[in-house]
Order: structure tokens, then sequence, then C-alpha cells
């Protein structure tokens, strides 16, 4: 008789489970569908301004005035560009012309579902600029994984490039072998999690760590409503999928030689000059950006105790050392 009312329990515990959970999730998209809708006209109000490249919308901004152009890229999977980066632009530009293109997928910008070639983003980002009237040289500022595109912008057209900084950026040179990661073999599967999050809404509340209190209350619903849009988008997917052919036509070249200044996260025991034991892959990180510096004809590293989004929480240091850089005083 026990046995039969444990059986019974756990029956009706596992027929709730499975008939609470798909109820949630219809709720959760309901109203992720009447907020959407209400917030429209917000999210497809330009940060910037809209221009056409390749028959799609691109969202860029442009702002601030001076004899050298910032051009930021940024990370994979940014929700907003813009905002993303804003902290750090705003101490700029008033000395420098601020210049932040959101690549398809990306931002305000469309959704294009084609495949996300590294080159061919490059080429798209230098086609925006051609539009705007914008020439090089550029100062390219990228986080993470828009360092490859850097990479493989100096490559193939150096004169274009006047300084490489990098927010913590991906280096070619640094060989993670990324058949090895789970999420990587089976992306179709994270893929449509991230489309479950995105319908449902759950993304509403992911921000960049630290970036969060930096943006107005406006600039948080913006940002909570674009995440809706471009969370885990099959353009970023694309790009994922890109990387191990752009690293292997970086590699295939040699590194480039334009100066460069590259902010990089490592350990605090490292940060702070003492004794320690890396974690996985970290040393192979560092050692990547200080072969890609050696290659450089001027170059300065420096390191943070502040997670991936350096830009997000050193974003006062990472504007004095850019101006720095780029303006060395003369002693």
């Amino acid at each position: 008789m026990k046995d039969k009312s444990i059986f019974i329990i756990k029956t009706v515990l596992v027929v709730v489970f499975f008939s609470l959970v798909p109820a949630v999730f219809l709720v959760s998209c309901l109203v992720n569908l009447i907020i959407r809708a209400k917030n429209k006209k917000l999210v497809e109000t330009p940060l910037g301004q809209y221009i056409e490249v390749d028959g799609h919308r691109m969202s860029v901004l442009v702002k601030g005035q001076g004899a050298h152009t910032i051009v930021f890229l940024p990370g994979l999977c940014s929700t907003s560009p813009i905002l993303e980066f804003k902290p750090l632009y705003s101490l700029l530009e008033n000395e420098f012309r601020i210049v932040v293109p959101e690549k398809f997928g990306y931002g305000q910008s469309d959704i294009v579902k084609e495949n996300r070639d590294y080159m061919n983003t490059v080429e798209q980002y230098r086609k925006a600029l051609a539009m705007l009237g914008i020439e090089g040289p550029y100062i390219l500022c990228a986080h993470s994984l828009g360092g490859n595109e850097v990479e493989l912008w100096e490559q193939h057209y150096p004169d274009e490039v006047e300084v490489f900084a990098g927010i913590d950026a991906n280096l070619a040179n640094y060989t993670f072998d990324w058949s090895k990661d789970f999420w990587f073999r089976h992306w179709k599967l994270e893929a449509f999690g991230y489309h479950l999050r995105r319908i449902a809404g759950w993304c509403r509340n992911d921000f960049r760590p630290g970036l969060k209190k930096l943006l107005t209350k406006e600039e948080r619903r913006i940002y909570r409503e674009l995440s809706c849009k471009n969370d885990g988008n099959f353009d970023t997917y694309s790009e994922q999928l890109n990387k191990s052919a752009a690293s292997d036509l970086i590699n295939s070249r040699p590194l480039p030689t334009q100066p460069t200044i590259q902010f990089v996260n490592a350990p605090a025991w490292y940060v702070k000059g003492e004794e320690g034991k890396f974690g996985p892959y970290e040393e192979d990180w560092i050692k990547a950006h200080q072969d890609f510096a050696a290659a450089s004809e001027r170059s300065k590293i420096l390191y943070f105790d502040c997670g991936h989004c350096i830009h997000c929480f050193a974003y006062e240091q990472l504007a004095k050392e850019i101006k720095e850089f780029v303006n060395p005083t003369e002693e």
C-alpha cells in the first residue's frame, strides 16, 4: 500500500512538472510578444543612423571630432555595440572621431541569415565607412572576436590601420582546439536553446558584466529589447562556425606590424607580478598577445584582473592609455 502511494505521488509530480513547464514557457512567450510590440518603436529608433550595405540595413554611430578616427568592433554576441562601448567612447569623443558600426546580427542592424565569413565582415565595415565618407587610417578598437577581424584588416589593408587597440582580443596565434568544446560540437543544440530563451524573453536581463550600472534607465530598456531581438541569432552562430577558417587564413600570413596596444585579462597574481599557477589556456592566451606585440613596430600590453569585458570596468584607464598611445608625449 505504501509503495502504491509513493508511486501515485511520483506520477502526480511528474505530470505536474511536464504540464507546468510548457505552460510557463507559453505564458512567457505571450508576455514577451506584448512587451516587444509595445517597445517596437523604442528599439527601431536608431541610436546612430541607418545605412544600406549589401542590400541590408546597418546601424552606425558617428560622433566626436579629431585628427584620428577610432572604429569600435564588438566581441561575439554583443547585444548592442553602441551601448556597450558607450562608457569608453564617451571619454574619447572630445579628442577623436568615434565610429561604431554594428555588423549584421548585432545591435539595431538587420539579421541577414547569411554565411558570416570574417573577411566579408571586414569588407562590409569598409563599405560602411566609405559610404559615410570616413577615410583611414583608423584606430581599430576591438573586443574579443573583433580582434580576428582587425588582424585580417591589417593584413589585407595595412595602410588603413593606424593602431590596433585590443580589449582582451581574440588573436589567431592563440591556438585553442575548438573541436574539444562541447557546445562548439553541438552548436545546433545550443542555438536551439538560445532561440527558446529569445522567444520567451528570458534573456531580457542579460547584460555584459559590469555594463548594466553604466547605462541610463532608458538605455537599459533598449538593451533588454535588443537582447530579445539578437540573442544567439543565426549570424552570430555562423561567426562561431567560421572562426577556425578565419584563424587559418590569418595564420597563413605573417603577424601584422602596425602599432598595437593590448589590454589583456590575466590572473590576479600575474597582474600583481607575483608567483602563481595559470589556469587552463591562460598562459597560452597571454603568450599569444606577447608574441603579437613583439611583431609590432610599437607596442604596449597592460594586464587587468576584471574579466573579459575590461571596457565595462576599467574604461577610464583604457581611454587614458589609448590617448597616450596615439599621441605620445615627447620627452
